[in-house]
């Protein structure tokens, strides 16, 4: 199976449950951002010929930009879907 290929709301799913406090959540929240956004830098830097593809490093920011949202929708106490 190639996970790659699999949207990630298909691919085999880790659960975690986390009781943070105020500070470490936006402590996660900045960690996946800072994630999110070296990828965009990686896609950027594809455009002018280097590393991977832009498909694939779009793909990789969009991932975890999902998984922002699903972070913060359970901190909402919404629960993950």
């Amino acid at each position: 199976m190639n996970l790659q290929k699999l949207p990630m709301n298909r691919r085999p799913r880790k659960h975690l449950h986390l009781n943070l406090n105020d500070d470490q959540f936006d402590d996660l929240i900045s960690a996946l951002e800072n994630h999110r956004d070296c990828f965009q830098r990686l896609s950027e830097e594809a455009a002018n010929g280097f590393g991977l593809g832009i498909p694939y490093w779009d793909g990789r920011v969009n991932e975890i930009q999902e998984l922002i949202d699903a972070v913060r929708h359970c901190a909402r106490g919404d629960g993950a879907e």
